[in-house]
Order: structure tokens, then C-alpha cells, then sequence
């Protein structure tokens, strides 16, 4: 069947927004709390703990762009890209729970292996979960507003699993008689629920029979051969650079706040660890609330324009935080509520223009290549967040970081700089890069009529 102008149920829509509330539980908690956990309960060395991190994104410059090619070649009587839904559910939720489930007294360089084997295999079943189940969307509907629609119900689903990843696991982990056995055992709570959400998708959201790769390729091209030329066409793609592009410093600088709030809030705000829920359930909760307004928004503007704005009014919240002081509780909720606000854009807007793009890509090269999109779209996101991740690991060394005592100066500047100004500056260097990107809905138009999807 055609999905040119497929209007989807309300019950696939939910279907697939709850794939989301797992895989982003997954994303949420690893953001906001595996790097604390590391350095304040399993007690390795920050360097050690980024340095081990960094290990599987190396990988991840391969497995994204690779698993995104197989994707695209995959023939399977389950659908191309649900195939790894119904056999990745399972090992996924092993391999999330396993990250947090770090041995009592290694020694560094144990510590260190540790890491790097469990976050790799980890991130590697992520990537094989992740990457198809975000490609399923560009296929389900070729229509520019419907993929709004779809992607607003997504990223609803994203919320609520992001709120559980960030409010919900310290709230598990403060119920048990410890905080090792705390993360523990929520780890493997989430790592249940996150299988079982992608099991929901596989079973209840089918893929468009339009969207099936060709039965048969009688002259196929080397490996290596076809995944550069995929690749290459990819790459030629400026709308899709341009999103990317954009996006990438976004992901960095929203991922450099996630790792580094928990820091800002316990020694720089001297709270104690309760108000970080707290704090989380605010932002989320003005992020979810936004959602609709930036669906009406992004119906009646150009989806950059709203993406544009968004970013506008989140960087201008972050960078309000440098003048947060101790005990001044009310200043960062106000600051929370506007990064919301602002945010929310970045939950919706993107996700419903990289489709936009590949049918750019359709028009071009006269083949559609979701996944290698998907891919490499992935693997930029990721690179982000563990560039995120070793930065912040990086400044809690270098500015003398202890854990669970009161701060040096130096130390409350870097975590400061690292949860306000710097992800501020990401934000508003990806503003250029949007302005420049070229397709409206009246140029979507006309790429659907170019490629045939009347």
C-alpha cells in the first residue's frame, strides 16, 4: 500500500509511542545519573569512568551507520526494521540492567574493563532496538503534517519514559537499604520495562507493505562497496546535514545539563538529593505541557522556524544559571519552567523533519535509504551525549571534583559552566545552521511530487 497520505489509527500512534517510554527510560537514567553513579556509589575515578564510556562510542562510529545499512537490506516476513524489535526486546533489557550492576571493590583498571564491556554491549543493542523502531516512523506516513502528529504522540511517549529514567529511579533507588542496591535493583526494573515496551511495538505496529526492500538483487555490490555508496549519497544530502548538524550541538548541550544537574543541585544549589525529583518532575512536567503548543505551533509555522525558537528561549534559560545561587530555590524553578518551555521544541520538531529530509534524499538519488539515515543520525546523537559525558567526567577531575563533601570554588565553577553557559552556547551556535535549512511544506510538496507520492 501506498503511505503517501496515510492517515494512521490512534491506536498505532499509541502503539508506537510506547516504544519510546522504554527506550528513552533507558536514555534518561544513563544521561542524569550513570556518571554520578559511578563516581559517587561505585566509587571509580571520573577519568576512569569517561574514559570507559568513551570505549563503546568508538564502536558506535562502525555499529550506527552499519546496522543502518542492514536495516535497509534486511528481508524479513516480520518487516524490515520490526524483525529487530521482536528479537532485540529481551536482550536489550539484560544489557540495561548489567550497566548497573557494578562489583564492589575493583581495582581501576578492573573497573575501567567493566564499563567499557557493559555500557558497549549495552549501547550496541540499543543501536539494533533504537535504530529500526525510529525508522518504522518514516515509513508509516509520507504526509508532512501527519509525521508531526505521529511524532507529537512519540514524543509523549518519550516523556513519560524520560521522566521515569530522571524522577522515578532516585525515588527507587532512595527506597532501598542502599544505594548500590538501589541501582541495582531499579536497573533491572527498567531494564524490564524498556524490553516489554519494545515488545508492545513489534506486536501491536505494523510496517507499511510499501516500505518492504526488493525481493531479489541479482548484481548486489560488495559490502563494503554498497555501504559507501549508500553512505555517500547519504552525506550529499544538505537538508539532512544541515538538521543534523543542528541537532548534534543541540544533543551536546542538552546532555552536558543531564549529566551535570544532579552536581549543580546538590553542591551548588546545596540541596540535598530529594530535590532533584523534584526539580525533574518541574522541567518535565512544563516540557510535557508544551508539547501541545508546539504541535499547534509547528501546523502553522515552518518546522525550523519553531525549532528556532525554541532553542532561542531554552539558551536563554540556561544561561541564566550562572547567576543561580546557593539556597535560591525559586530562581531555579523560574529558570526550570522557561528551559521547558523552550525544550519542548526539541522533543517534537526535529524527529518530524529528518523524514522530511529523507524523502529529499528520494528525490535525489532515486532510492529510499532510511535506515543509513537513521544511522548516521544516531551515531552524531551519540557521539554527543558520550562527548558530553567525558567533558563533564573531564571537568570533575581537572577542578578537583570530590564526591559527597562540600566543594572547592573551582570544582562549583566548572559544574556551573558545565550546566549552564557552555550547553547555552550549543544551543545558540545550532540557530545559523537552521535558518539556512531549506524545506518548507510548500518545497515538501514538491518533492513528493518529483518522487511519485501523490
Amino acid at each position: 500500500m501506498s503511505t503517501a497520505n496515510t492517515r494512521l489509527s490512534l491506536g498505532t500512534k499509541l502503539g508506537y509511542a510506547v516504544g519510546n517510554v522504554g527506550l528513552q527510560m533507558l536514555i534518561a537514567a544513563m544521561s542524569f545519573l550513570l556518571m554520578i553513579f559511578y563516581t559517587d556509589v561505585a566509587l571509580v575515578p571520573p577519568a576512569v569512568a569517561g574514559a570507559a564510556l568513551l570505549v563503546g562510542k568508538v564502536w558506535d562510529t562502525i555499529n550506527d551507520p552499519l546496522f543502518g545499512w542492514m536495516t535497509d537490506r534486511t528481508r524479513s516476513r516480520h518487516g524490515r526494521h520490526r524483525v529487530y524489535l521482536i528479537y532485540g526486546a529481551i536482550p536489550l533489557g539484560l544489557a540495561a540492567a548489567a550497566v548497573w550492576m557494578v562489583p564492589p571493590g575493583l581495582s581501576p583498571v578492573a573497573a575501567f574493563l567493566w564499563i567499557a564491556i557493559t555500557y558497549t554491549v549495552f549501547d550496541t543493542m540499543m543501536t539494533l532496538v533504537q535504530l529500526p523502531y525510529q525508522a518504522m516512523a518514516a515509513n508509516m506516513t509520507q504526509d508532512y503534517d501527519e509525521r508531526t502528529s505521529l511524532t507529537a504522540f512519540a514524543s509523549m511517549g518519550a516523556l513519560l519514559g524520560f521522566f521515569a529514567g530522571s524522577v522515578l529511579m532516585p525515588v527507587l533507588v532512595r527506597a532501598a537499604p542502599d544505594a548500590r542496591t538501589g541501582y541495582t535493583l531499579a536497573g533491572a526494573v527498567f531494564g524490564l520495562v524498556a524490553g516489554m515496551a519494545v515488545a508492545v511495538v513489534a506486536w501491536r505496529v505494523r510496517e507499511p507493505a510499501a516500505s518492504a526492500p526488493p525481493a531479489t538483487e541479482a548484481h548486489a555490490p560488495p559490502l563494503w562497496a554498497s555501504v559507501r555508496a549508500t553512505l555517500g549519497t547519504t552525506l550529499h544530502n544538505r537538508p539532512f546535514l544541515l538538521l543534523m548538524s543542528a541537532a548534534t550541538l543541540v544533543r551536546l548541550g542538552l546532555t552536558l545539563v543531564q549529566a551535570s544537574l544532579a552536581y549543580f543541585v546538590i553542591y551548588q544549589l546545596q540541596g540535598d538529593k530529594g530535590d532533584l525529583p523534584r526539580f525533574m518532575g518541574t522541567l518535565l512536567g512544563v516540557v510535557g505541557l508544551s508539547l501541545f503548543v508546539w504541535k499547534v505551533v509547528v501546523d502553522r509555522w515552518e518546522k525550523n522556524r519553531a525549532y528556532i525558537l525554541g532553542l532561542v528561549l531554552c539558551a536563554a534559560g540556561l544561561l541564566a544559571l550562572y547567576w543561580v545561587q546557593p539556597g535560591d530555590q525559586r530562581m531555579m524553578t523560574a529558570i526550570l519552567v522557561v528551559v521547558g518551555i523552550g525544550m519542548g521544541a526539541h522533543w517534537i520538531v526535529p524527529f518530524a523533519m529528518v523524514p522530511d529530509t529523507i524523502d529529499h534524499g528520494h528525490m535525489q538519488a532515486g532510492e529510499r535509504q532510511t535506515g543509513m539515515y537513521y544511522g548516521l543520525y544516531g551515531l552524531m546523537d551519540k557521539l554527543a551525549r558520550t562527548l558530553a559525558t567525558v567533558l563533564v567526567a573531564g571537568m570533575l577531575d581537572v577542578t578537583g571534583y570530590v564526591p559527597n563533601v562540600a566543594q572547592s570554588a573551582d570544582a562549583l565553577q566548572g559544574i556551573t559552566l558545565m550546566t549552564g553557559v557552555l550547553p547555552g552556547l550549543c544551543l545558540v551556535l545550532a540557530v545559523p545552521l537552521l535558518m539556512a535549512y531549506p524545506i518548507t511544506r510548500s518545497r515538501h510538496a514538491e518533492i513528493r511530487g518529483h518522487t511519485g507520492m501523490r
